[in-house]
C-alpha cells in the first residue's frame, strides 16, 4: 500500500489490482512478430477486469508501431501497458526498475521471460515469482504461469461449445 493510500484510507485501503509482467521477444513472440501459440492461449484467457498485463521489454520506442500492431493483431491484453527501454538505459536496469515499480503498485502474480539474467533477476529483486521460458519448449512455462493465474483467480471460466 502506498503512503498516500495509507493516509487517505488508513487500514481500509482497497486491495491492489492483480498484474502480470510479460517479456515480449522469445517469450510471447519470436522474430519480432511471430507469435508463440502457448503465450497467445494463456493471455487470451485472462480476465481483463481482474488482471493488468504489463509488457516490460528491451525494445526501444522505435519499435512502438510494430509492437502495437502485433498486440492488436493478436488481441492481446495490456496494449497500453508496454514499457519500452529508453535508448540511454541498459535493458537489465530498465527491467529491474519497472519490475520494482509494478511490484509496489500491483499484486503481481508473476513475471515470465526467457532470460534469467534480465527478467529473472528483475523479478527476484522486486519479490515477484518468475517463470523462465525454455525457447525450445515454451509450452511448459506458459502452463506453469496459467496455474499461477488460476490460483490468483485471474481467469474467466468459459463454457466451451
Amino acid at each position: 500500500m502506498s503512503d498516500l493510500a495509507r493516509q487517505l484510507f488508513g487500514t481500509d485501503a482497497p486491495p491492489k489490482r492483480l498484474a502480470l509482467i510479460v517479456d515480449l521477444d522469445d517469450t510471447v513472440c519470436t522474430s519480432f512478430a511471430c507469435p508463440l501459440r502457448a503465450a497467445l492461449d494463456v493471455l487470451a484467457r485472462l480476465h481483463r477486469q481482474k488482471v493488468d498485463v504489463h509488457y516490460v521489454t528491451a525494445r526501444t520506442d522505435a519499435s512502438r508501431r510494430g509492437t502495437e500492431d502485433f498486440l492488436a493483431e493478436y488481441r492481446l491484453p495490456g496494449y497500453r501497458n508496454v514499457h519500452y527501454c529508453p535508448n540511454w538505459k541498459s535493458s537489465r536496469r530498465h527491467k529491474a526498475e519497472v519490475h520494482a515499480t509494478l511490484a509496489r503498485e500491483y499484486r503481481v502474480i508473476a513475471s515470465i521471460g526467457d532470460t534469467d539474467e534480465e527478467e529473472g533477476e528483475a523479478s527476484r529483486l522486486a519479490g515477484v515469482p518468475f517463470v523462465l521460458v525454455d525457447r525450445d519448449n515454451p509450452f511448459a512455462a506458459w502452463a506453469a504461469l496459467a496455474d499461477l493465474i488460476r490460483a490468483a483467480e485471474g481467469f474467466i471460466v468459459e463454457e466451451r461449445a
